[in-house]
């Protein structure tokens, strides 16, 4: 599915993960792999790791973007095919304790995340 080398993108040479990040993108992936398991497609990593330097060059990104602690992943999804999946399937997010930005705020992705929202909505708005 998704790999650690993957995820990171080659970032943590230059941006060495502390302990935490280690232990969130353990589980970040871990959460990942639960909620797609039955989907019938590829999974493919837009926006992985993001240390401060590479999140401030994001166009609109979160000051404080859950990618910064390796608890947020961005896929691609330029049919809205993993979008519907989990809006499908919402007790998976529930299941793997898993947070999606609204599909509506990101056309072409799917932003997944295990840092609990301010809300606590399962689908959140940015």
């Amino acid at each position: 599915m998704i790999s650690r080398a993957n995820y990171l993108m080659g970032r943590d040479v230059k941006w060495p993960l502390t302990v935490e990040q280690e232990m969130d993108m353990h589980k970040l992936l871990a959460a990942v792999q639960g909620l797609f398991t039955d989907f019938q497609g590829e999974i493919k990593i837009s926006s992985g790791y993001r240390p401060a330097a590479i999140n401030a060059q994001v166009p609109n990104s979160a000051k404080k973007s859950a990618h910064m602690s390796c608890q947020a992943v961005d896929l691609y999804d330029p049919s809205a095919n993993l979008a519907h999946y989990l809006l499908d399937n919402m007790s998976l997010l529930e299941q793997w304790d898993m947070y999606l930005e609204d599909p509506a705020y990101t056309v072409g992705w799917v932003h997944v995340q295990t840092r609990r929202t301010r809300s606590g909505k399962r689908v959140f708005k940015p």
